[in-house]
């Protein structure tokens, strides 16, 4: 069924993980399926239930609700609650009722809401109300674009397990910015077993080179060239004695912050009237952190063995970055 999934369907699955993990649970449930639905914020999904009133804090704010976290992180393989798993199924389903032939953000909310009993779409039918308007308002945005695939491969046209892996990873390698020519490059390169990584191997060309190459030059200089991505390489996370600074040096920010701090008279502390603009930040830099740490720190020999697509993303894409992040640290 996972060959099915477009890229950002994908993501929802890998983004799910995520949630379960940050929130210290052992299974995957319809909570963090609805949580993962908001993190590609540009997919069928999350556009529907943005534009219903729905966003990924007023999802935390609900789950946190009605979940409560638990007390010892996961690692490794986590499994799909049983509801979860029920989902994924239902989305196949609402995808052959649509006549389509992939499986996209769109039917993982379809499906969530087919669901119905668990905590995802409780809370979702909560807020909104009908919940029947998640579905109106799935349906009138795929007449507006149909046979759109979401993200993934064009609808109709075969593609191989391994050009389906390396469009995954790229995806996930470029974080939420758009996908460059050498996020696929690496992409290649990490699919196992696949025919464009045995051609380029079998040229010389070394994986840890294209890299150390790639952090060289600067995108910018070419068509890959986006804004997201040239504002992050010139982030920086430092740590200085108890302070953790996050250091932003791209010429929009640093206009917009001055002006800020010209109209304010000086920095801004996160309290009193100001403190709920700076949670949002706080969470988000804190997922990050453990996103970080989870990819450089050693791989746990217990960890489940899965052949599972997701898996397979995973693992290409911790290495890719955990050898950079550990050259630049050291």
């Amino acid at each position: 069924m996972f060959e099915k999934f477009t890229v950002k369907a994908r993501q929802v699955v890998v983004a799910s993980q995520e949630e379960a993990r940050l929130l210290k649970h052992g299974h995957i449930g319809t909570e963090h399926i609805l949580l993962g639905l908001l993190d590609p914020s540009d997919s069928v999904a999350a556009k529907v239930l943005h534009q219903l009133g729905y966003d990924r804090e007023t999802a935390r704010a609900d789950v946190a609700a009605v979940v409560r976290p638990g007390t010892e992180e996961k690692s490794g393989h986590i499994p799909f609650s049983p509801r979860a798993k029920k989902t994924l199924e239902l989305a196949l389903r609402e995808a052959v009722q649509l006549h389509h032939d992939y499986i996209g953000t769109e039917h993982i909310l379809l499906a969530l809401l087919a669901e119905g009993e668990g905590a995802g779409p409780k809370v979702l039918a909560e807020r909104i109300n009908p919940v029947s308007r998640v579905r109106a308002a799935v349906l009138a945005a795929l007449e507006e674009s149909p046979g759109a695939p979401g993200g993934s491969w064009p609808a109709g046209t075969p593609a191989t397990e391994a050009t389906e892996v390396t469009v995954s990873t790229a995806s996930a390698l470029a974080g939420g910015a758009p996908v460059g020519s050498h996020h696929l490059l690496e992409a290649m390169l990490r699919a196992e077993n696949s025919m464009a990584a045995r051609v380029l191997r079998e040229l010389g060309v070394d994986p840890a080179a294209v890299a150390a190459k790639i952090d060289e030059l600067d995108p910018e200089t070419t068509t890959d060239a986006n804004p997201e991505e040239t504002a992050a390489r010139r982030m920086e996370i430092r740590l200085t004695g108890d302070e953790v600074h996050l250091v932003l040096r791209d010429p929009a920010t640093l206009a917009l912050a001055r002006s800020v701090t010209e109209l304010s008279g000086g920095p801004i502390q996160g309290a009193g009237p100001v403190a709920g603009l700076f949670v949002p930040l706080w969470r988000a830099t804190n997922q990050v952190l453990q996103q970080l740490r989870r990819t450089v720190e050693p791989e746990s020999g217990e960890e489940e063995v899965s052949t599972d697509d997701t898996d397979a993303v995973a693992k290409a894409v911790r290495s890719v970055l955990a050898p950079r992040l550990r050259r630049r640290a050291g």
